[in-house]
């Protein structure tokens, strides 16, 4: 037999000569510990805390029935398998025995061979419940350090991401530059923006592993979601020989409940995907109800379903289609950008909203995505025709969202903005966007000048970094908050290229005011600007 020397076991029983006997048939291949009584027994366990306990029922005092149930109240017992040694043999016995949690069942008189064999797989099943957990703590220990080098990365890319972005938005907002040099920062910007599409998947990917991706539901208007959601492909593809096809359920109400971010991420993707894949032919969007059981009235089932005349899959293809890094084709497609994470995580997010994704596809003909979303209703109204065929007039819907982009940069001149940051092209890019809005920016490259320049002056708005050297963002803020009602009172907004699940409402919750990840978006720091500073109809927080 194998040496089963590193396991122990504890035999409890009345009578020295059961004690004996079993000693010699089990000692040579387990430690041996014993005790006569229940009692001593516990003492024993919690000491030596054995990987079997062997336990006689009928015993003076404490019979084996009542040891086993204090054996399961204690914490330091309760996960130690117990197999009954009794000359009870009715099955009323056996079944109470059992019922107390007991792993088996041997009867007196012992039979040698007997006794090894059931101890030896009862050892066999302790060892492989622990070598279980010890898997699954490595796995727990190998996606937290994961979860750890992700979030490094994130922010280690987002920081010169910031600059390229934030430089390249700066210079296209610029009437001077030649159409040459627009080109050319139209095309850093776009393989910036390419970059930060890919970290982002990979963190979504991070947290679906850790259970940590979360919905935001919240009021939305569906037109101007479904507007969103197409207007970057329909731009993006415009020169590529392919109809776009919009078809859309004027029965649709107009405000619903879900995550409006999530669901453009869906269709974003969907839609991304046919384009990149079809080279010729269609693009169809099409969006219904689908009749659903709901007798409340407070949800319907919105489904959409992309249609493409490209490459199509084979079945094999299908099958691993939602694996996480699957592509394709690629002596085809090895110039198509992506990663291969996004059906993953498309399904992972259907799931998530209580929806599924199926897809339907012949290889060289095409493929049809089918997603059902189960949304809340937020009031009675519905689309109707009008806003069905305003969302089909591409172009200007493109000229009109083209407009709304172009930022118009209200004079702030009455405020003075205070940016903190550790990294010299961070503090330049921010400075850049502000600097159409004519106000007196000061910098600090640390937490500690943060707090003394705030001390000297008076600023409308605070824009602080999270990740900084000796006194990092968060730590300075609580010093700021401690100097008094004036600085609780300040509006702090967080800047950091941390984008890990809840960083939000850990900044809320340690004196932010609000947060901005990086890269910065100048629509989002002119949301920003607009809301805190002085005599702007939105400056109350």
């Amino acid at each position: 037999m194998e040496n089963q020397h590193n396991n122990t076991l504890l035999i409890v029983d009345d009578e020295t000569a059961n004690l004996e006997i079993l000693s010699l048939i089990l000692g040579k291949d387990y430690t041996i510990y014993t005790a006569n009584n229940g009692k001593d027994a516990i003492r024993k366990a919690k000491e030596y805390q054995p990987d079997l306990i062997l336990l006689d029922i009928l015993m003076p005092d404490m019979d084996g029935y009542q040891t086993i149930s204090e054996f399961k109240k204690l914490e330091e017992t309760s996960k130690i398998p117990i197999v009954f040694i009794t000359g009870l043999s009715s099955e009323d016995d056996e079944v109470k025995g059992l019922s107390l949690a007991a792993m088996d069942y041997i009867t007196k008189p012992f039979s040698a061979p007997v006794v090894r064999l059931r101890v030896r797989n009862q050892i066999q099943l302790v060892r492989l419940h622990r070598e279980l957990e010890n898997a699954v703590k490595a796995a727990e220990a190998a996606n937290r350090s994961k979860s750890i080098f992700l979030a490094k990365m994130s922010h280690e890319i987002r920081t010169p991401l910031n600059a390229i972005l934030g430089i390249s938005e700066i210079q296209l907002n610029k009437d001077i530059l030649t159409q040459e040099t627009k080109d050319a920062f139209t095309r850093i910007f776009n393989s910036g923006d390419l970059l930060l599409g890919i970290i982002n998947d990979i963190l979504d990917t991070s947290k679906i592993e850790a259970g940590k991706l979360e919905l935001n539901p919240a009021q939305y208007d569906f037109e101007g979601m479904i507007n969103d959601a197409i207007f970057i492909n329909v731009v993006k593809y415009e020169n590529k020989p392919i109809e776009f096809i919009l078809k859309v359920d004027e029965n649709i109400p107009s405000a619903l409940i879900g995550d409006e971010l999530r669901i453009k991420q869906i269709i974003n993707n969907l839609l991304s995907n046919a384009f990149k894949y079809t080279t010729s032919g269609e693009v169809e969007l099409t969006v219904t109800l689908e009749n659903s059981c709901d007798t409340s009235g407070n949800f319907v089932t919105l489904l959409f379903k992309v249609r493409d005349t490209g490459q199509g899959m084979t079945p094999e293809q299908v099958d691993k289609l939602f694996d996480e890094y699957s592509r394709f084709n690629m002596d085809v497609n090895r110039l198509i950008e992506g990663t291969g994470l996004g059906m993953s995580i498309l399904q992972n997010l259907s799931r998530l909203m209580n929806g599924e994704i199926l897809v339907d596809s012949v290889s060289g003909k095409g493929s049809v995505f089918t997603v059902r979303l189960p949304q809340g209703i937020a009031g009675a109204s519905v689309i109707g025709k009008e806003a069905v065929e305003r969302l089909k007039q591409f172009r200007s819907n493109y000229e009109a969202k083209m407009k709304r982009a172009r930022i118009v940069h209200e004079s702030l001149s009455s405020g003075k903005v205070l940016i903190v940051d550790d990294i010299d092209i961070n503090l330049y890019v921010a400075k850049e966007m502000l600097l159409p809005y004519g106000l007196h920016v000061d910098t600090a490259i640390s937490g500690s000048e943060a707090i003394e320049k705030i001390k000297e002056n008076d600023y409308s708005l605070v824009f602080m970094d999270h990740i900084m050297p000796l006194m990092d963002g968060i730590e300075a803020t609580r010093e700021i908050r401690k100097l008094g009602k004036k600085y609780e009172e300040l509006p702090i907004v967080a800047l950091t290229a941390n984008a890990v699940s809840g960083v939000k409402e850990m900044f809320l919750a340690n004196g932010f005011n609000g947060f901005i990840s990086k890269p910065l978006g100048m629509q989002e720091l002119d949301d920003v600007l607009k809301k805190w500073i002085p005599g702007k109809k939105n400056n109350n927080p």
